[in-house]
């Protein structure tokens, strides 16, 4: 299976679109900074503002679970999926190539100098 450049997913996996899939509404917004029910622990009030959220930073803490991180962080926690699972769903959902990682070129051995070269295993 390839592999996943996750720094690149978090990179540019916008924290408003996974909101958006979330159905988050905010109660309370400042500009890039949101404030709402936390998605994660099911807030019961609509006004409730434990949540907060900065799209700017790409970041999200709630103040009632604890829990924080990226947008693709708050992904696998609403999801409970793997984190490659989650990359590639997230990515399918939003029309978004998946940032695999690039496969090296296997160069092939050499010997010194002098000697002979050794079979390949």
């Amino acid at each position: 299976m390839p592999g996943i450049d996750y720094r690149a997913a978090r990179a540019f996996l916008p924290l408003a679109d996974v909101l958006g899939l979330l159905g988050f509404r905010p109660c309370r917004g400042h500009g890039p900074q949101l404030r709402g029910p936390c998605p994660l622990h099911g807030s019961r009030l609509a006004t409730s503002r434990s949540f907060a959220a900065h799209l700017g930073k790409n970041a999200w803490h709630c103040f009632r679970c604890g829990a924080g991180g990226n947008a693709l962080e708050l992904w696998v926690a609403v999801t409970h999926q793997p984190l490659h699972a989650a990359v590639l769903d997230l990515c399918q959902r939003l029309g978004r190539d998946v940032p695999w990682l690039a496969t090296r070129a296997v160069r092939p051995r050499t010997a010194p100098r002098g000697e002979t070269p050794m079979p390949e295993p």
